[in-house]
């Protein structure tokens, strides 16, 4: 992630928009999750997220990391609603597991 814009976004209008910022710039964002997201959001409407912004922006290279807070059933939710990257407050090492299982990574939250 050294070197790549970290951008914090809510919702669809602020993933599209630092989509379309990275399209125009040349960039690979990394798009974050505000903290204790999945709690509020739900799986499935960040699953829907990054799916919707693979399809739409198919030529930027993106990550879009959900923080899951300290809430390993919101992360297992994140997961099945296919979630690449889920971050935790703390470092879980079942989570860690069932995301490589599942072809998905928890990692450190980006600051």
């Amino acid at each position: 992630m050294a070197g790549r814009p970290v951008i914090l976004v809510h919702d669809w209008r602020t993933t599209e928009a630092a989509l379309r910022a990275a399209r125009e710039q040349k960039t690979s964002p990394v798009l974050v999750t505000p903290e204790g997201a999945a709690s509020f959001y739900g799986g499935g409407y960040l699953g829907a997220l990054q799916a919707r912004a693979e399809k739409e922006y198919p030529d930027i290279d993106f990550e879009l990391i959900v923080d899951c807070g300290d809430a390993p059933g919101h992360a297992l939710a994140c997961l099945r609603s296919g979630v690449k990257r889920i971050s935790m407050s703390e470092h879980n090492d079942k989570i860690a597991d069932i995301a490589r299982q599942m072809g998905a990574q928890l990692v450190r939250r980006p600051t």
